[in-house]
C-alpha cells in the first residue's frame, strides 16, 4: 500500500506565487507613477485599485465550474425531491429535513435562491469549505499527514465575493453522490431510502477523501462507516 501524500516542503502555494507576482507588479506600478510625477495620494489610489483588480482576477480564475451531473445523478435528485415531498414520511425524517446538515436540506434548497433556507444553507456550506481548507492546509504546513491530500500540496483559497463562493464544496457533494451511485446503485432504495437523510458533513468528508486520496487504496481503518470505496 503506497502513501501518495508528499510533504509540503517542496511545494509552492499557488496563492503565494500569485501574490508575489502581484506584489512585484504593484511595486513597479507605484515606482512608475512616482517617476512620472503622479502625486503620492494618486499613486496609492491607483495601487489600491490594482490590488483589487488582481485579487478579483485571481478569485475568478480559482472558481470551479458547476458540476455537470450525470443522467443517473439527475434521476436521483428527482427521486429524492419526490421522496421529501411525500406524505408518508416518518416523524424522525421530517425532523431531519429541518437540519441544515442533512442531505435533504441541501437537495431541497441548493437551487432555491429566493428561499430563506437558501441563505442558511450557503452559510453552512461556506463554513464547511473554509474549515476543511484551512485545517488541511495547516496540517500540511506542519508536516502532519492529513486525512485527505489535495493535488499540488494545498487547497487554494476562494474569495467570498465571487458569483458562487461555495461552488467548490457543492461540487464535492455532487461528486461524492456520483461515486456512491457508481459503487452501490441501490443505496438510496435500501432500508426504505434511509440514505436520503444522511449527514451532509459526512458526505463532504467522503467526497474530499475520495477526490484527494492519500493512498492508492484507502486503508480499512481510514474509511468512513456507511460509505463505499
Amino acid at each position: 500500500m503506497t502513501n501518495s501524500h508528499e510533504t509540503n516542503s517542496g511545494h509552492k502555494n499557488s496563492n503565494g506565487s500569485l501574490s508575489s507576482s502581484a506584489h512585484m507588479i504593484q511595486y513597479a506600478l507605484l515606482g512608475t507613477f512616482c517617476h512620472h510625477g503622479v502625486s503620492t495620494m494618486k499613486a496609492l489610489t491607483l495601487l489600491l485599485l490594482s490590488v483589487v483588480f488582481s485579487t478579483s482576477l485571481w478569485a475568478a480564475d480559482m472558481t470551479p465550474p458547476p458540476w455537470n451531473k450525470s443522467p443517473e445523478l439527475e434521476s436521483l435528485v428527482v427521486q429524492l425531491k419526490n421522496k421529501y415531498n411525500s406524505d408518508e414520511l416518518f416523524t424522525v425524517e421530517k425532523r431531519k429535513m429541518t437540519q441544515v446538515d442533512n442531505l435533504s436540506y441541501f437537495i431541497r434548497f441548493y437551487d432555491k435562491p429566493n428561499a430563506p433556507e437558501y441563505k442558511l444553507l450557503k452559510a453552512y456550506l461556506w463554513g464547511m469549505q473554509l474549515a476543511h481548507s484551512q485545517s488541511v492546509n495547516q496540517q500540511i504546513q506542519t508536516n502532519i499527514t492529513p486525512w485527505f491530500c489535495p493535488t499540488g500540496g494545498k487547497l487554494g483559497g476562494v474569495s467570498p465575493n465571487i458569483k458562487n463562493p461555495t461552488q467548490f464544496i457543492e461540487n464535492i457533494i455532487w461528486e461524492a453522490l456520483e461515486q456512491d451511485l457508481r459503487l452501490k446503485p441501490a443505496r438510496f432504495k435500501n432500508y426504505n431510502g434511509a440514505a436520503a437523510f444522511m449527514s451532509t458533513s459526512s458526505l463532504i468528508q467522503y467526497g474530499l477523501q475520495t477526490k484527494f486520496p492519500c493512498y492508492n487504496t484507502t486503508p480499512e481503518s481510514h474509511r468512513l462507516v456507511g460509505f463505499n470505496y
